[in-house]
């Protein structure tokens, strides 16, 4: 997708973008070499120079080239060639962050293949080793939330490159957090319907009063899931932003049946603390 992609161009825009499709530039091919290259006198010189430096950067797999230059709601774009550096991610933590005490409790992290799972006190500092083998993350709201928690806290800094679902699908017009958008595209979390993230606080809560186990297996499933769906919202999000482009035939989108779950949910414990901390 990035090399049918001119929105990354110094002062191209996407009306520009899209009279270039129009006009039949669909491709870098389309313009690089062209004795007439379809830009304002003005923009010529700059553009092309920009088209050659791209394709050297795709060359060398420089993702956060792209990232800095295109949109942040353009980043989707990215994933059809970056793909298999994917990370998405998740954490769960002790509060939202106000307070001088919080602190991560778990992070998930899912390359595609296999779900990664980190816990304060125990083996959080193998993440900052582990997320440099992304170069994309793709998060639920992380922009405003999971990014600057884990950067602030763990002082590393992230890749740049990074779809936040929140804001693709609100542009799509799918309203709601993560779990009703799941819901929209019919995924069921079966044992672990009706958790969310204050359920999770309390989790960590009980864990470090009674140091159980099956509590920290809990909060761990609850955090995979969140990663494991995230894949499927995006390639519900790319194949519908796919179709809105000249190149939808040629990017298929299959949407992935949700993988395992590494952990396992104590569906008893989750029914008395709802009970507990609910009355359901």
């Amino acid at each position: 997708m990035l090399e049918h992609t001119f929105i990354h161009l110094p002062g191209v825009g996407e009306k520009t973008e899209s009279r270039l499709w129009e006009r039949g530039f669909l491709h870098w091919d389309d313009v690089i070499g062209q004795e007439d290259p379809p830009f304002s006198r003005a923009k010529k010189g700059l553009a092309l120079s920009a088209l050659e430096e791209s394709r050297k950067r795709l060359a060398q797999r420089d993702c956060d080239y792209f990232a800095q230059r295109l949109p942040a709601g353009e980043h989707w774009r990215l994933f059809p060639d970056f793909g298999d550096k994917v990370g998405y991610l998740d954490i769960e933590t002790t509060g939202l962050g106000n307070g001088s005490g919080d602190h991560i409790t778990t992070i998930a992290l899912y390359d595609g293949q296999t779900v990664r799972t980190y816990v304060h006190g125990r083996n959080l500092e193998d993440f900052e080793d582990d997320i440099r083998e992304c170069s994309l993350l793709v998060t639920f709201n992380g922009k405003c939330f999971d990014i600057p928690f884990i950067e602030r806290q763990m002082r590393i800094k992230l890749p740049v490159a990074h779809i936040d679902l929140r804001f693709v699908l609100k542009a799509l017009g799918m309203k709601g957090g993560l779990k009703s958008c799941e819901k929209q595209f019919g995924l069921d979390r079966d044992e672990l319907d009706g958790v969310d993230g204050y359920f999770a606080v309390l989790l960590w809560q009980e864990f470090e009063n009674t140091g159980n186990e099956n509590v920290l297996e809990t909060l761990l499933a609850y955090n995979a899931a969140d990663v494991i769906g995230l894949e499927v919202l995006l390639h519900h999000a790319l194949a519908a932003k796919f179709r809105d482009t000249p190149f939808g035939p040629d990017y298929p989108v299959s949407i992935p049946e949700p993988v395992a779950n590494p952990h396992t949910p104590d569906v008893e414990l989750v029914r008395q603390m709802k009970l507990l901390h609910y009355g359901l």
